[in-house]
């Protein structure tokens, strides 16, 4: 069954408010219909429209045609499994998809970030928290949108200029020269600006495009990269570490 939310009329908005209230949508999925009636409360106060559903597929059927912002999901849903609803959504979609879970094992963490989503939140949660999470995530799209220049094909992230036809990189105004896995791993993160990529996925991947078996784990390949990329490799600003489960390219603006 799927319920809209209407957004609410309310007073002038703040700096922060405004920021969220324009027309976003939100998806909320999830068998329990107390957490998705508060969950959809507390995002149409904040200006979002909220679309709910009990079943993972009635989401899906529209899902094209909406072209939501976020979805916000549970890993139990009564036709499906959350995680296979995940992966339908990746293969027509690259809209961010937050997990909303009991489990709280490492496991179904890397789990559900390996079938494409962007963050995991364990039940029960702080509302608070959910609506950091879901203002974090809408503002990392929208710098990801926002960092591609069309007209030079160039990929701009703080001081890192990344030219994707030439195949080049500037960090800070200085020419950096990139090995040819250290670049393909650049492209993944790339490719999954603002959500987290395992080092499973990100060697995998990488021999993919490199026709190769090379065993080197991801750390020595996102290392180099640093190295390379950031002002104090020690302390990352574009390239950061979410640990035990992955790494993520972050717009440090």
């Amino acid at each position: 069954m799927q319920l809209l939310m209407p957004r609410r009329s309310e007073a002038p908005a703040t700096a922060m408010q405004q920021e969220s209230d324009n027309g976003q949508l939100i998806y909320v999925i999830d068998s329990d219909s107390s957490i998705t009636r508060l969950i959809a409360l507390n995002l149409t106060a904040k200006g979002y429209e909220v679309k709910v559903f009990s079943r993972g597929h009635e989401a899906l059927a529209i899902l094209e045609n909406d072209r939501p912002n976020l979805v916000l999901m549970g890993l139990l849903l009564p036709d499906c499994d959350g995680l296979e609803i995940a992966r339908l959504i990746r293969q027509c979609s690259a809209v961010p998809i937050i997990i909303l879970s009991v489990l709280d094992e490492m496991a179904s963490k890397i789990a559900a970030l390996d079938s494409g989503v962007d963050d995991y939140i364990t039940k029960p949660f702080r509302m608070e928290e959910l609506l950091a999470r879901v203002r974090a995530i809408l503002r990392r799209t929208f710098h990801a949108h926002t960092a591609l220049a069309h007209a030079d094909n160039a990929y701009r992230y703080g001081g890192l200029l990344i030219d994707l036809h030439g195949m080049t990189v500037t960090s800070h105004n200085k020419n950096v020269s990139l090995t040819p896995r250290e670049w393909s791993t650049l492209q993944i993160l790339m490719e999954n600006v603002g959500r987290v990529v395992s080092p499973k996925n990100l060697l995998h991947e990488t021999n993919r495009r490199r026709n190769g078996t090379h065993h080197d784990n991801a750390r020595a390949y996102i290392t180099r990269l640093r190295r390379k990329l950031e002002p104090d490799p020690h302390n990352p600003r574009y390239i950061l570490s979410e640990r035990g489960l992955g790494y993520r390219l972050v717009d440090p603006d």
